[in-house]
């Protein structure tokens, strides 16, 4: 663990971004339809029992991480390998939403090896974690400024240019509940909500740990609402068949605004939106990752963080041969994999740290 605080507007700007992050990119619950804002809304209300366990575990064990207190409660060699799968985990997804950034390169640079863009991408992330946590927090609340703006902008634009047509959500449930709620346990709740396990590596440097439920949920309800609204805004824009069928439907949808031929061709600013948020939600997986490979291993995390970096990168370009892949095995992962470490771990934890409090209260 590194000697180090963060405030909780630190906490809640961090999780909040991690939210947003890659899922603004790709369309989302797609299989929804034009319901997919109402599976994500579901995905987010789920979500938050998941956070409960995760702060139940850290107020049991303040000063230690997921990789730590794992060998607390299940002993030094099981929960030494249950941390180790725990950090495969936090690369996988570091890798997978690198992969998510690379895959917009061919629409503003042609010709451009998506190898090149992960490598421009990665460097400012080493750099993050040779930093620390503290500067991460730092760097996150300045950058925070310039999301909402640039967020609030993309919404008059929109508005302005007489983009959105709310008709476009109609009939609203028209997918049917069944697939509605298939879709969310398939999707957005894994993915952002279910990754927010990260924070459990984390959690331990706020500097007021009482606050960390309070400051968690505003973080999720704020990050997931902004999420709704993105996607509602989507569909509302390029209605559910174009939003589904396009590889980056935010972009697709700014290329809408047009105010008087003054402003236009905007979707450049908003690229380096998308840029900015998957940035800092690949950084916490790899933060997530290095300083439990730092308590697992017994080593300096500045030691860790090149090799990881490595695999991180060497992950997004060979685990998916192209786009269409790359989103498959996402579908595949997200409803097999990710409940292991998002649901299941935790939720064992949990009951076994209550079942021995009350054999403790007995005894």
């Amino acid at each position: 663990m590194e000697n180090a605080k963060i405030s909780s507007y630190q906490l809640f700007i961090l999780i909040l971004i991690f939210v947003i992050g890659t899922t603004v990119i790709f369309p989302l619950a797609s299989d929804a339809k034009q319901a997919a804002w109402i599976s994500i809304l579901l995905g987010m209300f789920c979500g938050l029992p998941l956070l409960i366990i995760y702060c139940y575990l850290n107020r049991i064990y303040p000063d230690l991480l997921l990789t730590e207190y794992c060998k607390k409660i299940l002993g030094k060699y099981i929960g030494s390998i249950i941390g180790i799968f725990y950090i495969l985990f936090f690369l996988y997804g570091a890798s997978r939403d690198l992969r998510d950034i690379m895959e917009l390169a061919p629409l503003f640079l042609e010709g451009t090896p998506i190898s090149a863009i992960g490598i421009i991408f990665m460097l400012p992330i080493l750099y993050g974690l040779f930093l620390g946590i503290e500067v991460i927090s730092r760097t996150g609340e300045a950058f925070f400024l310039y999301l909402v703006i640039t967020g609030v902008l993309m919404i008059i634009f929109l508005l302005f240019s007489d983009a959105v047509k709310f008709e476009n959500l109609l009939p609203v449930l028209e997918p049917g509940w069944d697939t509605i709620i298939h879709t969310t346990i398939n999707e957005p709740w894994m993915a952002p909500f279910g990754e927010i396990i990260c924070f459990t590596m984390i959690f331990a440097y706020l500097k007021k740990p009482k606050s960390q439920i309070k400051v968690g949920m505003a973080g999720v309800i704020s990050g997931g609402l902004a999420l709704v609204f993105i996607h509602l805004l989507t569909i509302s824009v390029l209605g559910e068949f174009t939003r589904n069928q396009s590889i980056a439907p935010l972009l697709k949808m700014v290329q809408k605004i047009n105010i008087a031929d003054f402003i236009e061709r905007v979707d450049p600013l908003f690229l380096i939106w998308l840029v900015v948020n998957d940035f800092f939600k690949v950084l916490i997986f790899m933060y997530a990752a290095v300083i439990g490979g730092a308590t697992i291993f017994k080593r300096s995390k500045n030691i860790l963080i090149i090799p990881f970096g490595l695999i991180t990168f060497f992950t997004s370009i060979f685990f998916a041969e192209s786009y269409t892949s790359h989103m498959a095995q996402s579908d595949i992962v997200l409803k097999y994999v990710y409940p292991i470490f998002s649901v299941y771990i935790p939720l064992l934890l949990c009951i076994v740290c209550f079942v021995r409090q009350k054999i403790n209260k007995i005894g």
